[in-house]
Parts: structure tokens; sequence; C-alpha cells
């Protein structure tokens, strides 16, 4: 199986001189608020449980809701049976693709299931247990694919992020998507472009294609003018901001 690989860049420096640099103001932007689920109650101190065991649960609100398990970094070992490849059916959508970011190689997996708009906005605010949304599939998915002794349970949602999201924005020669993610004092903004297997691709090919998108996205960017960042992913960060700021979380 041949995977898909999304290129990603995050941004540093000056956010709103970026976005203009990106000319986002000329396309309406996709509006919702992110919450990401974690047992660690206010305070408490180290990382945050589930992304320290390379497991993301993420509740998205807006004109849309969805709610997303992933494993990232995760090894193709560990999906097993039905998670081998990837598939979508009637309450999921399961895909596997590569997350490059710079120098970073990883591969991720992710279980999607559709909610109604709003419905996970009222799920956070009523202070349900994030537990309790996960349809069957992700409960499965998770029971499947993750290590023993990791412990998805009694969950509760940090946030929310802000988010804004432009889709298909020139940049270079390409097409980007820019998502712009506020809170807790952080402001950050990443680019992704996805690489996906043409008819008669080997991995060989897959993978110089994308060598080249991501060359051609940094050269567009330094073109630009706009500075690339180093260091952890928009996920990482924000977690960790956001389990050492106990009065943006909600927790019922």
């Amino acid at each position: 199986m041949i995977t898909p690989i999304e290129i990603k860049v995050n941004l540093d420096g000056d956010v709103a001189a970026a976005l203009r640099r990106l000319r986002c103001s000329d396309t309406a932007a996709t509006a919702r608020d992110i919450w990401f689920a974690e047992p660690l109650r206010p305070g408490s101190p180290g990382a945050p449980t589930l992304l320290s065991s390379r497991i993301v649960i993420r509740l998205r609100s807006g004109a849309q809701d969805d709610l997303t398990v992933k494993l990232r970094p995760c090894h193709a070992a560990q999906l097993t049976g039905r998670w081998a490849a990837p598939f979508t059916e009637p309450g999921i959508r399961y895909r596997i693709e590569s997350d490059w970011s710079g120098g970073r190689r990883m591969l991720s997996a992710s279980a999607i299931s559709q909610r109604s708009p709003g419905s996970l906005r009222a799920a956070v605010a009523g202070g349900v247990d994030v537990t309790d949304t996960l349809n069957s599939a992700q409960r499965q998915f998770l029971v499947s694919c993750t290590p023993p002794g990791v412990a998805v349970d009694h969950l509760r949602a940090m946030g929310p992020v802000a988010s804004a999201r432009w889709t298909g924005l020139p940049v270079g020669n390409q097409h980007a998507d820019v998502e712009r993610w506020a809170v807790a004092g952080l402001d950050l903004v990443e680019l992704s472009v996805k690489v996906t297997p043409r008819h008669g691709d080997s991995p060989v090919d897959l993978h110089l294609r994308a060598l080249d998108a991501q060359r051609a996205l940094e050269e567009a960017l330094h073109a630009l003018g706009i500075t690339i960042a180093a260091g952890d992913t928009k996920t990482e960060q924000v977690l960790t901001a956001l389990a050492g700021a106990p009065s943006r979380l909600n927790w019922r």
C-alpha cells in the first residue's frame, strides 16, 4: 500500500504579515472551535498523557462537526486487521498517510466521524466525558491499535482553540491549505500540501514527487519573505500550552 504524503510547514514571525503575503483575505476562511481530549487535571505536571502515548483525540465544531481519533506517529505493524488499509463506511472514515514536516517523517492513522453541527460544542459545554462521544468504530480502533496499558477513559476537553482555515491558496506553483490556531497566548499558522499516489506510482515515485513539492513550497515561502519555524507541531505546542493553562480548560 502506498499512502498519501501530507507536507506541513509551520510559520514563524509576524503572523498577520504572513497571512497578508499569502493573500488570505482574498478567500473566505472556515472558522471552527477545536478541543483536544486529555485525562489531565488542571495543574498536573508533565506532558499531556494521550499525546505522550502518541494518541490525539480532537473535537471540531462549526458549520460541520467532526471527531477524530489519530495515532501519530504510529508504525504499520500497529495497524492490524481492518485497520491495515484505509476505508470509508457509514459513520466512519479511516485514513492512513505520511506526515512530513521539515526532516521529520511520521506515519499517522485517523478514524474520523462526522457529527451534527453544534453537537460537539454542546457536549463540551455540558462537561461530558469525551470517552462517551467516541463511536463504536473509534473505540475499536483504539483497542485494536494502541499499546496495552494506555488508559483512554475519563477524558475531558481542553480548549477551545480558535481555528481559521483557508483552502487551496496559490503558493508558488502549488495550492496549499492554510490554518491559523489561536489559544493560550499562541498564534500559530501551518501550511499543508497533500501529494497523492498516481496510477502506476511506486513508493519511490511518490517519495520523489513529495520531495519536489516540499522543496517548491519552502522556496515559495522564502520568496514571499515568510519565515519557516522549526520545532514541535502545532498540536504539540497547543496541548502543552493548554496543559499549563488551567483557566482555559473546559473542566466540569
